[in-house]
């Protein structure tokens, strides 16, 4: 038994492979403080990585057309009305008892008086209206939001606000969303959260009891919710007594008109067809909110791998590949490139479907980067050990009586 365990021990554990694999992830951490620090920094503006595999099971794998229409949020597009036109727009909304009712429209400074003391009237009759707003710097040795200036108090007073705000910078990808962030007053909602709290606040209640600090966004599309046009809305005609009733409406910018490729409040989101080299946003600002909510609602989570876990995969797969890289090239050395490459694409495919299988069939997201990033880097970083770190460190260790093991002599890797 115990010189089974010698052997296996002997075969397992490979000095040299565990050096090279030591120096990949130093130098993959080192790229990564370079790269990502979630939420040391101001959260609204990290630079994220600007693709995943996931995008692609968004992009191409989901059927959008199988996900039915929700019913239970009406989007109505305010276009880039005027004051007068919201106050309409709130007051006949407000007569068909909807549960909530999102405003995502930042007014900005005073105008007309009696125009503006009218819309802030209307807004405080409506104890259910959430009104959207925008978090201003972020103070790091605070942890917390100043005030924002793009918002006007004399409307944002006495009544229910949430912050617009993304987890994005502004051209990048928005995956993922802060629920709860600390203001300069006291705690906050986002807009999402604020108006899911009005319609379900035990739904928001099991979202405060993940602990998560940041949430990926279920998306489930943007044809997928009912939308209705101000000039519908203010139609004498038009009775939406059955539409809006015990609904959450959602008013926010949608496009001046269904055709214009318009990009005014508009962003990239994992559903953009073109999930690399993008052109044009794909999603407006009130749309990813009305996917946020819904995914509240409907308690329908994407769930992330432990860290530590990953993290011990990420290594093991790592050592794994190093080890497989120095056997291949004693063994193989005629061959050892050809070798190495296609086993590298296999494995490259076999994480990739693994990855876009349990997201697509479980909503499971296994963020493997750093695993990835070791297995492309394995072979050129086993070639400069083999190269110029090998034999001084071999010398260093025989200084201390710790012998590493040769690799066959008379075989540099080329």
């Amino acid at each position: 038994m115990r010189t089974f365990f010698r052997q296996f021990v002997h075969w397992i554990i490979k000095p040299h492979s565990i050096l090279v694999t030591i120096v990949l992830f130093l130098f993959i951490g080192v790229l990564d403080m370079i790269r990502f620090n979630l939420h040391f920094l101001d959260p609204f503006n990290n630079g994220l990585k600007d693709y995943e595999v996931t995008d692609i099971v968004y992009s191409r794998l989901e059927d959008r057309d199988r996900v039915s229409i929700n019913d239970e949020i009406i989007l109505v597009n305010t276009g880039q009305p005027n004051r007068e036109t919201l106050n309409q727009m709130l007051q006949k909304l407000h007569t068909y008892r909807p549960r909530a009712i999102g405003m995502d429209v930042l007014l900005g400074k005073n105008m007309d008086p009696v125009v503006d003391t009218a819309l802030r009237n209307t807004m405080a009759s409506i104890p259910n209206l959430v009104l959207g707003t925008q978090l201003g710097e972020y103070i790091p040795d605070r942890e917390y939001f100043a005030e924002s200036e793009e918002g006007n108090p004399f409307f944002l007073r006495d009544n229910l606000t949430g912050y617009t705000n993304f987890l994005s910078a502004d051209n990048m990808t928005v995956r993922m969303f802060s629920p709860f962030e600390q203001f300069v007053s006291g705690p906050v909602d986002a807009f999402a959260v604020a108006v899911a709290r009005e319609a379900n606040p035990e739904a928001v209640r099991r979202l405060a009891d993940r602990h998560n600090q940041i949430e990926r966004i279920n998306y489930i599309g943007s044809e997928n919710f009912t939308k209705v046009s101000a000039e519908v809305l203010l139609d004498s005609n038009f009775n939406g007594a059955d539409l809006f009733r015990n609904k959450i409406v959602l008013m926010g910018y949608i496009g001046e008109e269904s055709w214009a490729e318009s990009i005014n409040d508009k962003f990239y989101t994992p559903l953009n067809p073109k999930y690399t080299g993008r052109a044009l946003p794909d999603m407006y600002g009130v749309v990813i909110h009305a996917n946020i909510i819904a995914m509240i609602l409907n308690g329908d989570y994407i769930y992330d791998f432990p860290a530590w876990l990953v993290i011990l995969l990420e290594i093991l797969f790592t050592y794994v590949n190093v080890a497989m890289i120095h056997w291949i090239y004693r063994r193989f050395h005629v061959a050892f490139h050809p070798i190495t490459r296609t086993i590298q694409l296999l494995e490259f495919s076999i994480l990739f479907f693994m990855t876009a299988y349990l997201f697509h069939y479980f909503q499971v997201r296994v963020d493997l980067g750093s695993g990835i990033l070791g297995l492309a880097l394995a072979y050129d970083f086993v070639m400069i050990y083999e190269s110029l770190l090998r034999e001084p460190l071999t010398r260093f260790f025989a200084r201390f009586q710790v012998y590493l093991p040769e690799l066959p002599a008379g075989r540099n890797i080329e």
